[in-house]
């Protein structure tokens, strides 16, 4: 993904692409080389020609290991089952507003051996006092955007700081072993950490999770319609 509507998993471009990226980090290879984004294009070309340069690449050492990332569980379940990766990454589906990630994900990945990484735990800040900063506007339905609204007033009335309850959630009850965390400050670093090891506040958890829409409301659309209702 080189811009917001600008793709390309071609082999050429993708050569070009990584050995670029490896001039500018003065390095021989990085240790994981993922398509990002996947279903913003049609699946069948990546997992068949762009696949197949991803894991010659692996085979000649410029990377690793090898992974795709998306958003919709059918998607990123097609590419763990359709072709054989190291790691997938995920987002926004081990959060305080939608558990698609163990009840659909984790399941595939770990019967295909494939490393989840969880991202997104403040569901790109919907779960922040101050709500998401992203500069795009956010893609979540109307019914998340209310739970998460609800969520972020109980925290407010409980003097509790909803991000950090947000990732003692996501790192402690994601299932993956890796969970990236974003910030630009190191207080919030710090506070990610310590989300780690400090115990959940377990009524506080459950008046949350309460909170959640319906199942079949937690996510929503990302990329081509036709990629999650093909593989779907």
């Amino acid at each position: 993904r080189y811009g917001v509507n600008d793709f390309d998993f071609s082999p050429g471009r993708i050569r070009r692409s990584v050995e670029n990226s490896l001039r500018l980090l003065k390095t021989d290879y990085v240790d994981i080389l993922q398509f990002h984004d996947i279903e913003f294009v049609p699946l069948g070309p990546v997992f068949e020609d762009s696949y197949a340069e991803l894991r010659t690449m692996r085979d000649e050492g410029l990377c690793r290991y090898i992974g795709m990332t998306g958003y919709p569980a059918p998607v990123m379940n097609a590419a763990m089952t359709q072709t054989e990766l190291d790691v997938c990454l995920t987002y926004a589906h081990a959060t305080l507003l939608d558990d698609t990630l163990g009840r659909e994900i984790v399941p595939v990945a770990t019967a295909r051996g494939v490393g989840l990484i969880n991202a997104a735990a403040v569901a790109l800040g919907l779960l922040t006092p101050t709500g998401s900063s992203i500069k795009l506007d956010h893609p979540s339905t109307p019914a998340i955007r209310a739970a998460a609204s609800r969520m972020v007033s109980l925290c407010a009335e409980r003097g509790v700081d909803i991000a950090f309850v947000a990732n003692q959630y996501s790192l402690q009850r994601s299932q993956c072993a890796t969970t990236l965390i974003g910030t630009g400050k190191s207080r919030h670093l710090r506070s990610a950490v310590d989300a780690l090891e400090e115990p959940l506040d377990e009524q506080l958890l459950a008046e949350l999770l309460a909170m959640r829409p319906p199942v079949s409301e937690r996510t929503w659309p990302s990329g081509l319609p036709e990629n999650s209702a093909e593989v779907g």
